[in-house]
């Protein structure tokens, strides 16, 4: 059943309604990553309702990440087999349902099904936006779009959090899902109201490539989800899924290399502009968004930070970060994108080596003026890479490009928190012990601070405040030594960055 094209550049209709697509497509993106990170702050609460125990509770983020890590590079394959609006609305329909559903759970099996079907619905909508912008906004104006499909990209996982724990203390974590209702509802009715549908393809599908990358890219998602939880390899199951994890890939990429028909194109990876801007594009993200993963859990753990106050605190680096990305990309086509990718990794990489001096004692503007500088940083690398790994690429492709690019972010992404929370929970360990051995009733220091504590020596209180104590700032000495492990990871960054193919401006 043939339509008519989508977004063709040289018609009216690639100018028709186009904002209104925007913002249909943006909101629904934005449900989609909110909900990677919302929960996060609400587990403690669910335990209760859903009655499940520490370690099973996780299983309810873990299940959505795993299945939007499956899905995403399936929405290329899915959007040329049936139309990039009809699965746009399947999409959105899917994942409102299932939000509705989710907030309505009484069982944590209902919970981890409902979010699996969530995280499966919400890639759709991570890579119809990212490509269907790219054929909205040709030319000189793709900048542009990919600095609004940039911004939301970067705001929707770092105010996750923040809004997850705002929610939850004032109407109940049920309302993580329910909130999705209205947003979805009304990306669904504009999105059905100005999408025009795109030409289908009588397609085979490979199910053999589609079985190996299942297996593959699902095993190493909850290997890196459940990994520091389960103590790594001590645990039998996360030895299981990365063996499965290696040979699933491994086959899967050689085979793939070798079939034309792949349910991945994986020769896209032969244009060079695609292949430089999705490798840094990964290993950026293994350093940026641990560090947005980690922020709130040393100022609302650490420095006592109430949500609000924690969103207030962060706010400015989503502001520099949407400043940043409009002005690059409107200068995006007269000077070189290495340029600005160079300047901004160096700007990432001191905003970081800043946040290694931090301490137990610092005030809010060590947190806001590292961020804006952050901010800045992160719309100098996002806008350039996305705009040159769709740059000589065929308008045909690009929703296979953008399920493959957001495939390469997320596991960046998910690999760099697993190597944050590990070296967090293991340097805390190693801190406690030896800023422990250092206490003894024969120093000066204990005496001291007990004097200064106001409390005796043998009161039982004395012993609790100096364990807490203890703890506050071996876990504060982990964080910094995140903090520099990303750092180095920034500044090694900066050769690839030179790797970027120089681009040629489009004429129109």
């Amino acid at each position: 059943m043939a339509a008519s094209t989508i977004y063709v550049p040289s018609a009216e209709r690639s100018q028709e309604h186009r904002w209104l697509i925007s913002i249909a497509l943006m909101l629904a993106m934005l449900m989609v990553l909110l909900d990677m990170t919302v929960v996060s702050v609400a587990l403690p609460y669910m335990m209760a309702a859903l009655s499940a125990t520490p370690d099973r509770i996780t299983w309810v983020l873990t299940a959505y990440l795993a299945a939007t890590a499956v899905c995403i590079p399936l929405t290329g394959h899915l959007a040329a087999r049936f139309g990039r609006r009809r699965l746009f609305l399947i999409g959105v329909s899917g994942f409102v349902l299932a939000s509705g559903l989710c907030g309505a759970s009484q069982t944590l099996a209902e919970m981890v099904f409902l979010r699996t079907l969530q995280g499966g619905f919400g890639a759709l909508m991570i890579v119809l936006a990212q490509s269907t912008m790219v054929d909205l906004f040709p030319g000189k104006e793709r900048g542009r779009a990919m600095a609004i499909w940039g911004m939301v990209l970067m705001v929707g996982p770092a105010m996750g959090p923040v809004l997850g724990g705002y929610i939850t203390q004032h109407m109940g974590w049920r309302w993580l899902f329910y909130i999705n209702l209205p947003v979805g509802i009304v990306s669904l009715l504009l999105g059905a109201a100005t999408l025009k549908e795109s030409k289908r393809q009588d397609l085979s599908t490979d199910w053999l490539g589609l079985l190996l990358m299942a297996i593959g890219v699902g095993s190493l998602q909850i290997v890196l989800s459940r990994g520091n939880e389960d103590y790594w390899f001590n645990s039998k199951f996360i030895v299981a899924l990365s063996i499965l994890a290696v040979f699933g890939i491994i086959i899967f990429l050689v085979r793939g290399w070798m079939i034309s028909d792949n349910i991945i194109n994986l020769h896209l990876f032969r244009d060079r502009s695609f292949a430089t801007a999705a490798l840094i594009t990964g290993v950026f993200g293994l350093g940026l968004f641990g560090t947005t993963a980690m922020q709130p859990l040393m100022l609302e753990g650490l420095l006592n930070y109430m949500p609000e106050t924690t969103g207030w605190v962060m706010f400015p680096r989503g502001i520099a970060s949407a400043v940043s990305m409009i002005i690059v990309g409107r200068l995006i086509n007269r000077y070189q994108p290495r340029l600005f990718v160079l300047a901004g990794v160096l700007l990432t990489a001191v905003s970081t080596l800043i946040m290694t001096r931090y301490s137990l004692y610092i005030s809010p503007a060590w947190i806001i003026y590292p961020g804006i500088i952050r901010g800045i940083g992160m719309g100098m690398i996002f806008v350039p890479l996305t705009v040159i790994a769709f740059d000589t690429l065929p308008p045909a492709v690009s929703a296979e490009a953008s399920g493959i690019f957001n495939l390469v972010r997320t596991l960046g992404n998910s690999i760099g928190i697993a190597i944050d929370s590990t070296i967090l929970t293991n340097e805390t360990q190693v801190n406690w012990n030896q800023l422990g051995g250092h206490i003894n009733a024969f120093g000066a220091a204990l005496p001291s601070w007990q004097q200064a504590s106001g409390l005796p020596p043998q009161d039982p209180r004395t012993w609790a405040l100096l364990g807490r104590t203890l703890f506050s700032q071996a876990e504060m000495i982990a964080f910094l030594d995140v903090y520099q492990w990303i750092t180095i990871l920034f500044f090694c960054l900066l050769p690839l960055a030179l790797l970027i193919p120089r681009r040629i401006p489009p004429a129109s």
